[in-house]
């Protein structure tokens, strides 16, 4: 495994034992960009990293194959998996359909001690994004969008919406590499924000569904400079997305 990008530390085993330690640093290095989509692996390597035996870090692969994010072929060996542009548009849909309408519940029911927070939140973000530092920032960006759904009275939704997003976090940590972009998604959150302190339920939902369509934006940057990231680069759902559901406005976020 080239190291021209960091790999994570290897935890301690701990109470999750050998293939559970190989499992979650495994699966932490594909979806923060440190195995990038197409690197080849040798369970030798890993197993000496993270000193263990050849067994779990075999346990460990057979579980990020059945999720995705591995490949084994025989003859070949291990590699890591394209992203799943398909995937990507499926949680998309997901996450559009929960968090426009939690959104804009999250306006209806904002108060001064969530103004406090969602203040904060956007602070420590602005200071993140100031130092280019989209490692930090992705988790800062969760914790905003689950406060949101939180706000709306349904915290347990967002368990369901980060159990499927794996292959979208990937493209996630891949296109914050990019300071601009970045600078972006706060500016976005910052619009999500005003509209949720304003008590503007339909604008609030309207931000929040721009900005979780970026995403595709990022799939389309990110393939015109390494399109084998993906398994169909070419073609990305957003138009067929855009042109098969109806806009917040139109889908009853009241």
């Amino acid at each position: 495994m080239p190291d021209s990008i960091p790999l994570p530390t290897p935890p301690a085993p701990r109470s999750r034992g050998a293939s559970g330690t190989a499992f979650a640093w495994l699966r932490e290095a594909i979806l923060t960009g440190h195995l990038r989509p197409g690197q080849v692996l040798s369970e030798n390597e890993i197993a000496q990293r993270l000193g263990v035996s050849r067994t779990p870090v075999r346990e460990a692969i057979i579980r990020l194959e059945n999720e995705g994010l591995l490949s084994v072929r025989p003859q070949v060996g291990t590699t890591v998996a394209p992203i799943d542009v398909e995937n990507v548009a499926d949680v998309q849909f997901l996450r559009e359909a929960v968090e426009c309408r939690t959104v804009a519940l999250a306006a209806e029911r904002v108060t001064p001690a969530h103004a406090r927070e969602l203040r904060r939140q956007l602070k420590e973000q602005a200071r993140i994004a100031a130092r280019g530092d989209h490692a930090a920032f992705v988790p800062l960006d969760d914790r905003m969008h689950a406060t949101l759904v939180a706000m709306a009275g349904r915290p347990r939704v967002w368990r369901a919406v980060e159990d499927a997003k794996s292959q979208l976090d990937r493209v996630r940590f891949l296109s914050l590499e990019d300071p601009a972009w970045l600078a972006a998604i706060h500016r976005q959150h910052e619009a999500i924000v005003e509209h949720v302190l304003a008590g503007n339920a339909p604008g609030a939902a309207a931000a929040m569904a721009d900005h979780l369509r970026a995403v595709f934006a990022s799939i389309a940057t990110i393939a015109r400079t390494s399109p084998e990231y993906f398994n169909s680069a070419a073609v990305t759902p957003a138009d067929r997305l855009r042109a098969s559901e109806p806009g917040p406005a139109q889908g009853g976020v009241s």
